[in-house]
């Protein structure tokens, strides 16, 4: 597999773990929203290693 699709797969799997984290926590802490900012800049790197 191409490394911007590992990259953008990663970025959408951190999100979705941290959502459900936090829908079983019940509320957001500083760890996962550094989690989602994190997937959400895997997914943007991906996106740019794509067009290039």
């Amino acid at each position: 597999m191409e490394q911007w699709k590992i990259s953008i797969l990663t970025g959408i799997a951190l999100i979705i773990l941290a959502a459900i984290f936090a829908v079983m926590r019940g509320h957001l802490s500083i760890w996962l929203i550094i989690v989602i900012v994190l997937g959400v800049i895997d997914i943007i790197l991906g996106i740019i290693r794509k067009n290039r």
